[in-house]
């Protein structure tokens, strides 16, 4: 049950946090974990920032399991994986963006990541050292998902496909 809760919760705040970057005027904090351009890497920011919040509230109820990075950090990797998986997949075939794909393929990455967590949260791992693997690898991916914003990277994943520019500077500015 909580699995589900967390399902909605991730869906729900990935798509509102499409927009809040907008919403809050532009505001730099808020740019870190938000989308501010539509580049594949800053829709995968609407995957990540959710999940993390949705962290804090499993680790209330998971603390006492030895498995919760490493399932969360695997979960997570897999949603970051199919997002762009079925984008660059279909896109190759239409030559185009469908929004409908789009929002369908965020949903399905999450639902399918939330199953991986759900399997992986109930095995009787308890390893010292993947637990360390699971933390690492969420800070990891934490440390590179607020820089990337603000100091992207050059590549496709980066690249806003409306204005052709990186990061912060893709945003499109409808003044």
């Amino acid at each position: 049950m909580l699995e589900v809760i967390g399902t909605i919760f991730i869906i729900v705040i990935g798509c509102l946090s499409h927009f809040l970057y907008d919403w809050t005027h532009h505001n730099k904090l808020v740019g870190y974990f938000t989308a501010v351009n539509e580049s594949t890497w800053e829709h995968l920011k609407l995957v990540i920032a959710p999940t993390f919040l949705w962290l804090i509230v499993e680790y209330h109820f998971y603390y006492a399991n030895p498995n919760l990075f490493l399932a969360r950090f695997i979960s997570l990797v897999v949603m970051l994986l199919i997002i762009p998986l079925i984008f660059y997949s279909y896109t190759r075939l239409t030559k185009k963006p469908i929004l409908f794909i789009d929002i369908s393929s965020f949903i399905v990455a999450i639902i399918i990541g939330q199953v991986v967590f759900s399997i992986l949260i109930k095995l009787n791992i308890n390893n010292l050292f993947l637990t360390h693997i699971g933390l690492i690898g969420l800070l990891i991916i934490f440390l590179i998902y607020i820089t990337h914003t603000y100091v992207p990277r050059i590549d496709f994943l980066h690249k806003d496909p409306i204005t052709n520019k990186y990061g912060i500077e893709g945003h499109l500015d409808d003044k």
